[in-house]
């Protein structure tokens, strides 16, 4: 009997010290992954050099070694700080982006459908409305829209869904008290809120190439806010690769298949 209520007493903490060893190991997994996302920021802050090159948007006096390196020196020290405060922010949040389970239900096919349908939206939406934009015939190399793709479906999501939109919704939930619908609610707000951002800050590059109107305002709220709005959804319902994912093949099909 002595035994048994010894081995009885010590289960318990086995148990305790076996949920720990988890959450230890958990909160390793989390920082590999953000460390992961950073290393890859800096790869796409170079990554868009060759495409913001070709529109002009770089001046030519400044040399390709100088121009990397302030590339990689702003993803090292921005991303940087994105990434540790996404890492901080997110635990206190009831969102859950990142999943490792049924990779192709969860993330090739909902990724694939909605970055071709994106794609294909705002191509025909631009092609039907927007054809006699300043910036309707810009068109560089086709490798230099692949490599900018990388740009757009790393940084920016990090960015702008990982960090931005996790931060206001950690606000709203720390205003309200969010039950089912007012969760759902809060979600459609911050996702709009976001995709409103994104198509906002699209504006500086664009107003390099051209000059500011009603117009060409329109085009690129519209157009960005569209694949925003997407790329958002799919980042709280189905996870940040989702959305990455979707937003590098959306890029695909703009700026290399159906240029």
């Amino acid at each position: 009997m002595g035994n048994c209520e010894g081995m009885r007493g010590r289960k318990p903490q086995l148990l305790i010290g076996k949920v720990e060893g988890r959450m230890r190991d958990d909160r390793v997994v989390s920082k590999k992954i953000f460390v992961l996302l950073w290393l890859l920021c800096v790869l796409g802050s170079c990554s868009v050099l060759p495409y913001s090159y070709y529109l002009g948007m770089i001046p030519p006096s400044l040399s390709v070694l100088k121009v990397s390196l302030l590339a990689i020196t702003q993803g090292i020290l921005f991303f940087g700080l994105i990434c540790w405060a996404s890492f901080k922010i997110l635990p206190n949040t009831d969102l859950h982006p990142f999943h490792f389970d049924n990779l192709p239900k969860r993330v090739v096919y909902p990724a694939v459908i909605s970055g071709v349908l994106v794609g294909l939206i705002i191509f025909l939406s631009d092609k039907i409305f927007f054809g006699s934009s300043l910036l309707a015939g810009e068109h560089p190399p086709f490798w230099t829209g692949a490599l900018a793709s990388v740009y757009g479906a790393v940084n920016e999501e990090v960015l702008l869904r990982l960090f931005l939109f996790t931060l206001i919704y950690w606000i709203f939930q720390k205003i309200f008290r969010l039950n089912v619908e007012k969760r759902q609610i809060t979600l459609w707000i911050t996702n709009i809120l976001v995709a409103l951002i994104f198509g906002l800050g699209h504006l500086p590059a664009a107003f390099k190439l051209m000059s500011p109107s009603v117009f060409e305002i329109s085009r690129i709220l519209l157009l960005n806010g569209i694949a925003g709005v997407v790329f958002g959804w799919l980042y709280w319902s189905r996870g940040l690769w989702t959305a990455m994912a979707a937003h590098f093949v959306a890029d695909l099909m703009i700026h290399v298949f159906l240029i």
